[in-house]
């Protein structure tokens, strides 16, 4: 018998997800993929590798049992996470010493079309995000913006019919957020990654809902030295059905976080 198919470990990790956390049509995708990643986290540990998500009905708010089966155990580890039909991921841990971190001082990296819009790729380049004013998501539409602090860079805004489908931002979890103090560093960047609205809103000038259905994402090794990030998105293409967004998150010191 194969090593790593020997004493698989499976379990079930209660959660419970806020009334406000509310996206378009049920709780928000970045915070159903957190508690996914989080009960993993807890039940089989090791550090976070990546996590693909697919969001199949809208989960309500409440309470949740996850059920977690692992599928492979040792250093390069992976499980499956479900909530009871409604969403499933992937994930993949890995055992064993911490990867060194990526980290490039004073150096974000260019962003294509964005770059321009906010000068050299250096961390001294941006504006402090306390200097910059908050930029309110619909609460109507997505509930869940009022727990999401967003500090637009350069000129792009969702609904202000531009050109660009893209945003760059410093971004944070409100402080006053409810329903996240259990969640590590890396389970709060899955709700960061998917904060930003679709890049299409930056070209429209009204609202619709454009719901997550799946979500990969690639966790890099770092140091979370603020509750801040570095947020750069936008969409790459688009249907009249579908679009495909791409995210970079990197922490206020400049290193890439996913």
């Amino acid at each position: 018998m194969d090593s790593h198919s020997q004493m698989l470990r499976a379990g079930t990790w209660p959660t419970v997800f806020a009334e406000r956390w509310a996206g378009f049509g049920g709780t928000h995708g970045g915070l159903v993929a957190a508690g996914l990643h989080q009960a993993v986290t807890d039940l089989l540990g090791g550090t976070p590798g990546s996590l693909s998500a697919h969001f199949l009905e809208a989960v309500p708010p409440g309470p949740a049992e996850v059920s977690v089966r692992e599928l492979r155990g040792g250093r390069s580890a992976s499980a499956l996470a479900a909530i009871d039909g409604r969403a499933t991921a992937l994930v993949r841990h890995v055992h064993g010493p911490d990867s060194p971190t990526t980290i490039r001082p004073g150096a974000f990296p260019p962003a294509s079309p964005l770059a321009s819009a906010l000068g050299p790729p250096s961390e001294s380049s941006l504006p402090e995000p306390e200097s910059l004013e908050r930029f309110a998501l619909p609460s109507a539409l997505v509930a869940f913006g009022a727990y999401v602090d967003i500090r637009p860079l350069g000129t792009s805004r969702p609904l202000a019919a531009g050109t660009d489908p893209a945003y760059a931002a410093w971004i944070r979890i409100d402080p006053r957020a409810p329903g996240v103090d259990h969640l590590d560093a890396s389970s709060r960047r899955l709700v960061l990654i998917d904060a930003m609205p679709p890049g299409l809103f930056a070209v429209w000038d009204r609202p619709a809902p454009v719901p997550t259905l799946e979500l990969s994402v690639h966790f890099a090794p770092c140091r979370d030295d603020s509750p801040w990030h570095l947020v750069r998105h936008r969409t790459v293409w688009a249907s009249a059905d579908l679009c495909v967004d791409e995210t970079t998150l990197h922490t206020r010191g400049g290193e890439l976080a996913a």
